[in-house]
């Protein structure tokens, strides 16, 4: 497992951040993003997304409200916000499920936590917490596995 900490001071550079770990990693991936609301994590995807192939004009949006939303990048990303939902139940009532199991793309999930702990595919997880006004610092876990 490789660990990684870096600052972010801004908007840009929490995207290029995610620029540079798409540019590490590869499919079939799911990346679990915590931190509270405003720290940076759908920066993060719209860095991830646009570094891919196919992917730098593609328009990120947060799915908080359509639950999920798919990129048709290279390989596909799938960015999920799980914030209002109840359990892994509703993952597959909604059908969201499937999504997390597709063997071609990225999954990338803000508020994780509904998630079981077993996964078919490898798994990241990136923690961006507040640091100091302006600031934020970025905790990635690395399976050695992915590393470019």
């Amino acid at each position: 497992m490789t660990q990684l900490v870096r600052l972010t001071r801004s908007e840009a550079e929490t995207e290029a951040l995610g620029a540079e770990i798409a540019r590490r990693v590869r499919a079939p991936l799911v990346l679990l993003l915590d931190g509270e609301l405003g720290a940076g994590k759908t920066a993060f995807v719209r860095g991830f997304v646009q570094a891919l192939p196919g992917g730098d004009a593609v328009v990120v949006q947060s799915p908080t409200f359509a639950l999920a939303r798919s990129y048709r990048t290279l390989p596909p990303v799938h960015h999920l916000d799980l914030y209002r939902l109840e359990g892994a139940r509703g993952l597959e009532e909604l059908g969201l499920a499937e999504l997390l199991d597709d063997a071609a793309a990225f999954s990338l999930v803000e508020w994780p936590g509904a998630l079981a702990p077993a996964s078919p595919f490898g798994r990241v997880r990136l923690r961006l917490v507040d640091a100091a006004p302006e600031q934020r610092s970025v905790e990635i876990e690395l399976p050695d596995a992915t590393n470019a």
